[in-house]
């Protein structure tokens, strides 16, 4: 059975290679058509939203269950909160269909392709290790929010080591406290089974479920770090629920 999945994921990753390749030309046209017209990059990110949609259809051990999806305003901006618990959480996220631009790695920004991606689209680097990169990264958030963008973030900052949610970084939720944007909790569960941290086999079949739970709303200077426990304890309590329900 193991041979068999070896064989699965292999095929996979060959129609990820094989959509992406589309991709990115499909990004490459969009950016140099809808430049002058789509300042916030919708299109792009709607782009991004079917490759991720058709990728997880192809997959044949994954399988990815909703709720909550009323919950998801898309005509006002707001803050995407979501537990980290593997890489193709960032296949999820997209599948949301809420424009937003995600807080990347600055590493990511060298690798060919998906840094030029990012990049097109608007997307934010930050290098962890850098004061100054900080702070930019941090006004560039607070300039998206006030814009009329949303965000899309993963406050633990890394994926999960044992499938619970770790600690959130109260940084990540400084933006909505200083623009008084509402925080929308999207919470996981079954990615890390899928595909764990380490992981580039995928060891079975799985059913992915989300939860997109009611929005938190934000009082513009309210302090960060109380929001990032409410958040936490909110999502927490959630991804205990729906490990109780199935």
């Amino acid at each position: 059975m193991f041979i068999l999945y070896i064989f699965l994921s292999i095929v996979i990753w060959l129609e990820v290679l094989i959509c992406f390749t589309v991709y990115i030309v499909i990004q490459a046209i969009l950016f140099i058509t809808t430049a002058a017209f789509d300042k916030h990059r919708k299109i792009m990110h709607y782009n991004t939203s079917i490759l991720c949609t058709v990728v997880l259809a192809l997959c044949p051990l994954i399988r990815v269950k909703y709720t909550g999806r009323e919950n998801i305003d898309r005509s006002k901006p707001s803050v995407i909160v979501m537990n980290h618990q593997s890489i193709i959480d960032i296949l999820l996220v997209f599948t949301l269909y809420k424009p937003a631009k995600m807080i990347a790695k600055k590493v990511l920004s060298l690798v060919p392709f998906v840094g030029w991606n990012l990049f097109m689209s608007g997307h934010i680097f930050i290098d962890r290790a850098s004061r100054k990169s900080q702070i930019e990264a941090i006004r560039r958030m607070d300039d998206i929010l006030i814009d009329g963008d949303s965000l899309m973030i993963f406050p633990e900052g890394t994926r999960t080591k044992d499938g619970e949610i770790a600690e959130y970084k109260k940084g990540a939720f400084r933006s909505a406290c200083n623009s008084g944007t509402s925080v929308l909790p999207v919470v996981i569960d079954g990615a890390f089974q899928a595909l764990p941290r380490k992981g580039v086999i995928l060891n079975g079949f799985h059913k992915i479920k989300i939860s997109i739970l009611p929005p938190i709303t934000v009082e513009k200077g309210s302090p960060t770090a109380g929001l990032a426990l409410k958040c936490h304890d909110i999502m927490s309590a959630e991804l205990e629920r729906m490990r109780l329900a199935f």
